[in-house]
């Protein structure tokens, strides 16, 4: 049998100091394998609130507001001269916050996102210096203002913005795959310690036949340890990864359609200025108001980006901010097919008034509005992001502590429970 053969290969003492040696080397594995789980739990986590996620917000917001200047420069563009001051400081306020936010973002850039920040660097006083020139034209009265604006945001969509939506895209890869390895179980930790926890089942049954002694206080106290030390990882291991990976899932996950729900209507609205400002010329941007707006709330109202944002919502507030959003996007529909009517009747001033009006029925009232709530469900989306990978590594704290004390008084019970047996042999 085996047995018999592995036992008259060992004296008694040093099949002891074996198994004894084995049980250390296991109970020790398992301590050092959990402990460097938990600190590269705990660094991703961290690494999620203060690097990946930030990273993933200063895009968004360099996205939203290059694209919010274009359609502010091409509503004020409207005006014919002076243009008001509210749309004024909304647009210098527009490029002082793309630049902040290219300025962070480069600090945690990798060299692919840098690239794309150089672009965005170089282009976005190329940029504003079109924009000025036009308007400089168009306080002249002169019409070649029109054409420079038209140069202005052929840069911003053509450069600028894919170099911005590139940029998201890879922010958010970056966090969502960290996400993703935070969130993964790590089956080694457990399995360690439930193999420990057997091994010293063995052992204790392998004294009891060999000594007569049916309790051995040492190899019980180290399983009782490695019990304890299996428990409290894998509950921390287990309720960490569930709040990173509700992180993604309610948060993540919304926020990357917002953000597209966003850029589709801060699209929409320079094309509705655009096709004003083009005076007859402007089917292209007309075509590009229809298609972005399907994508929006599709042909229905009932489908598009913001259907999906609303069924992926994780809570009924934030369904309803979003639902308020496809509201206002309905509505805003309906007001640009009256400024349509207008201008294609020959009443140019009326459709440019009801775009760029203040009151409660012009367009710019309402895709205001639209933008306020995107915005809004949008920062609640990225604040669960960071809040549950903040709640995620809390989970891990005092594990690694534990582990080593937990693994120190294993291996202490360990040698305790077979060292007055090998002493017998002496």
């Amino acid at each position: 049998m085996p047995t018999v053969r592995f036992a008259c290969r060992f004296s008694t003492p040093e099949l002891y100091r074996l198994v004894a040696a084995a049980l250390v080397v296991l109970g020790l594995g398992g301590g050092v394998v959990g402990l460097v789980t938990e600190r590269d739990r705990s660094s991703v986590a961290a690494g999620i609130v203060s690097v990946s996620g930030p990273l993933s917000v200063d895009a968004q917001e360099s996205y939203r507001s290059l694209s919010d200047a274009d359609a502010t420069a091409a509503t004020a563009f409207l005006t014919n001269g002076v243009e008001p001051g509210a749309l004024r400081q909304r647009y210098l306020d527009d490029v002082a916050r793309a630049g902040g936010a290219l300025a962070v973002a480069l600090r945690d850039a990798n060299d692919e996102d840098a690239a794309r920040l150089t672009v965005l660097a170089d282009q976005l006083p190329i940029y504003t210096g079109l924009v000025e020139t036009a308007r400089s034209y168009n306080r002249l009265g002169v019409p070649l203002g029109g054409a420079y604006l038209r140069e202005a945001s052929g840069l911003m969509r053509g450069a600028l913005l894919p170099a911005a939506q590139q940029l998201f895209e890879s922010a958010q890869r970056r966090l969502v795959d960290e996400q993703r390895e935070a969130a993964g179980f790590p089956w080694a930790v457990p399995l360690l310690f439930a193999v420990t926890i057997a091994a010293l089942v063995a052992a204790q049954v392998l004294l009891a036949r060999r000594t007569n002694r049916v309790f051995n206080v040492g190899l019980a106290a180290a399983s009782l340890v490695a019990l304890i030390a299996l428990q409290w990882s894998t509950t921390a291991l287990t309720v960490s990864a569930d709040r990173v990976d509700t992180g993604r899932r309610d948060g993540s996950a919304l926020a990357g359609l917002l953000a597209d729900a966003r850029r589709a209507a801060l699209q929409a609205r320079a094309d509705e200025a655009l096709t004003l400002i083009a005076r007859g010329s402007g089917a292209a941007f007309e075509q590009d108001f229809g298609t972005v707006f399907t994508g929006l709330i599709g042909e229905d109202g009932n489908s598009g980006l913001l259907t999906q944002a609303a069924s992926h919502a994780p809570t009924a507030a934030d369904r309803a901010v979003i639902e308020e959003a496809r509201d206002h996007a309905r509505r805003w529909r309906e007001l640009h097919r009256e400024v349509r009517r207008l201008d294609d009747d020959g009443d140019y001033q009326g459709a440019v008034s009801l775009a760029t009006g203040a009151g409660a029925d012009s367009t710019s009232t309402v895709f205001g509005h639209l933008d306020t709530t995107m915005t809004s469900a949008l920062a609640t989306a990225d604040e669960r992001v960071e809040r549950q990978a903040d709640r995620g590594g809390s989970a891990l704290g005092g594990l690694g502590v534990a582990l080593v004390l937990l693994t120190g008084g294993l291996v202490t019970a360990v040698v305790l429970g077979f060292r007055p047996r090998i002493g017998e042999y002496r």
